[in-house]
């Protein structure tokens, strides 16, 4: 008896996946991908502001990422753009079609930043204008899609601190319900209790404890004068800065722990920042360990929104 039979055996192909597929052309070479920087050129970042010119250069690659370095806006937000390509065959005629899509990033610095951030975004090359985003936790966003091989276009960026909703504007020029009194070295400032209470966490712990102050209703304000004060109330009612004395108030923000106030304050210090105006912000900041101002003004020189040549000149200029 024949113990060996003859069996046909017909081959089938292995079941792979789309991905499977994509990554052993990969490995052997085909479809690879690539990673590099788009081309970043006259970066300029004035205070909160920021533009950039951006080229995106496609060559024969079927996947491509390029992503920009990343941008500090206002010491607080990361900037980026990313780009991704996959080339594909014109079905109509022999020619590759460069499938474009444009992403943009804002991310905070800080972790504990409790502060709303929102940036106004301007790409007229890619028909934006003023389209709004919020600082968020790193998510790309979509703004364009294109079929270019090769283009360039500039980006401006605008960054602005979300004022909280407040209610307490109707109470600015009350005077029946104020219960406390700021006093300053030449006058004194009523408000509320419970609107110093919402805004500093010092004023608080002040105002809830057995304390002198509590008890008298009022507070000392040692070298801080009375239209200090009434900026200082000004900004917890009506959310507005002074167009003067932004340092004293910066002081009180730091002294009683109020960022946004403090942010604020950096940011119009910076907005009109001039050579002069760079080296007494410097001394300044030094002086009373305001770090966020330092930083801010070094953001400035970095940048060359303020050349050191002509912060050398004051200096040289006799007095």
């Amino acid at each position: 008896m024949d113990v060996y039979r003859n069996f046909n055996y017909e081959v089938q192909p292995p079941i792979i996946s789309l991905t499977d597929y994509r990554d052993q052309r990969l490995l052997m070479g085909v479809g690879r991908r690539t990673k590099s920087e788009i081309d970043t050129s006259d970066v300029v970042i004035n205070g909160n502001k920021l533009t950039a010119n951006m080229t995106v250069n496609n060559y024969n690659i079927p996947y491509a990422t390029k992503t920009s370095p990343e941008q500090v806006i206002g010491g607080v937000v990361g900037f980026q753009v990313k780009v991704v390509t996959a080339l594909t065959d014109g079905q109509s005629c022999n020619m590759t079609m460069y499938n474009n899509l444009v992403f943009v990033q804002f991310v905070k610095r800080r972790q504990n930043d409790e502060l709303n951030y929102v940036l106004k975004l301007t790409v007229p090359e890619l028909d934006i204008e003023d389209k709004r985003f919020t600082s968020d936790d790193g998510i790309w966003h979509l703004i364009n899609e294109n079929k270019r091989q090769n283009y360039t276009f500039n980006v401006t960026v605008q960054l602005e601190v979300v004022p909280r909703v407040n209610s307490f504007a109707s109470l600015h020029d009350d005077e029946e319900l104020t219960d406390f009194e700021l006093r300053g070295t030449d006058g004194s400032v009523h408000m509320h209790r419970a609107v110093l209470a919402a805004a500093s966490p010092v004023l608080r712990r002040m105002l809830g404890g057995v304390w002198r102050e509590t008890e008298e209703g009022c507070a000392e304000m040692p070298g801080t004068t009375r239209v200090t004060l009434q900026d200082l109330k000004n900004y917890l009612y009506l959310r507005t800065l002074p167009d003067t004395g932004v340092e004293e108030l910066l002081l009180l923000s730091s002294c009683y722990m109020m960022p946004e106030l403090e942010k604020r304050c950096v940011d119009k210090l910076v907005q009109n920042i001039t050579p002069e105006k760079t080296l007494e912000m410097i001394e300044f900041a030094a002086k009373n360990k305001m770090t966020q101002l330092m930083l801010a003004v070094l953001d400035c020189v970095q940048s060359s929104i303020v050349r050191v040549a002509d912060m050398r000149n004051h200096l040289q200029q006799p007095e």
